[in-house]
């Protein structure tokens, strides 16, 4: 029964791990959890200062002498704070981090989720709009791991059918 219990303790653990939110719990528990980039982009200085937790796809980065900057569109994400819905969006922010981050590594298309306070605004244009940024100075960032791409071979079937096809037809048929 001992070992039983320690094998559920061990197993349980690694289980819960596995889920475990990529940010912080501290800055978990300073974050603003329910204050969207729409909200913010509405009157960023009214929230200057709010800790926020963003996920989202890198649309370009900037290195500088101060830092990098990532301007990323925002996506929501699911418990371990990974982007997961492709489809809709609250709009764009800028994440200003004060470290060096290799733009080839921190690429378009990549996903990250940013923690970090709300600093401002920032105008920028998106083609010939005006727009207006909210700008995150980062606490805490996350890149999160490239997925493979999967490509399906379309006559993989014609040559190993499904193992149940032996069974309903039989060989040779």
């Amino acid at each position: 029964m001992e070992k039983f219990r320690w094998a559920a303790i061990v197993g349980l653990t690694l289980l819960l791990g596995g889920c475990a939110h990529v940010v912080s719990p501290d800055i978990r528990r300073q974050a603003q959890w329910d204050l969207a980039v729409s909200e913010v982009r509405k009157n960023p200085d009214f929230y200057r200062g709010k800790v926020v937790i963003w996920s989202g796809r890198i649309l370009s980065g900037e290195n500088r002498a101060d830092g990098t900057v990532l301007e990323i569109l925002e996506l929501p994400a699911d418990r371990q704070g990974k982007p997961s819905d492709f489809t809709r969006s609250g709009g764009r922010f800028l994440a200003r981090d004060k470290r060096f981050l290799d733009t080839a590594l921190y690429a378009p298309d990549r996903l990250v989720t940013v923690a970090g306070t709300v600093a401002g605004s920032e105008t920028r244009r998106v083609g010939q709009v005006p727009y207006t940024y909210p700008v995150l100075d980062v606490l805490e960032l996350h890149l999160w791991p490239e997925e493979p791409l999967v490509v399906r071979d379309p006559y993989y079937y014609d040559r190993y059918p499904p193992i149940w096809w032996h069974f309903y037809f039989g060989r040779g048929w």
